[in-house]
């Protein structure tokens, strides 16, 4: 894959999580007490993975520090 910054060739890879995390993208990140859900442009990208990490594919350049996934 190509950087859509500079146009160099990305690494594919994953990008995961801490142990059992899941993933999500909002406009914001909310609280420790709040629900995550109710975040205003909340998108669930993985779910949960007991006993394991959660992964997902992705591309890194490392010109530009740029990471793209794909959910």
């Amino acid at each position: 894959m190509v950087c859509p910054k500079c146009g160099k060739e990305m690494r594919t890879g994953y990008l995961f999580s801490s142990k059992d995390g899941a993933f999500s993208f909002a406009g914001k990140v909310p609280g420790a007490l709040e629900n995550a859900k109710n975040t205003e442009g909340f998108v669930k990208l993985t779910g949960l993975k007991a006993g394991g990490r959660t992964s997902v594919g992705a591309s890194c350049c490392d010109a530009c520090r740029m990471i793209t996934i794909q959910y």
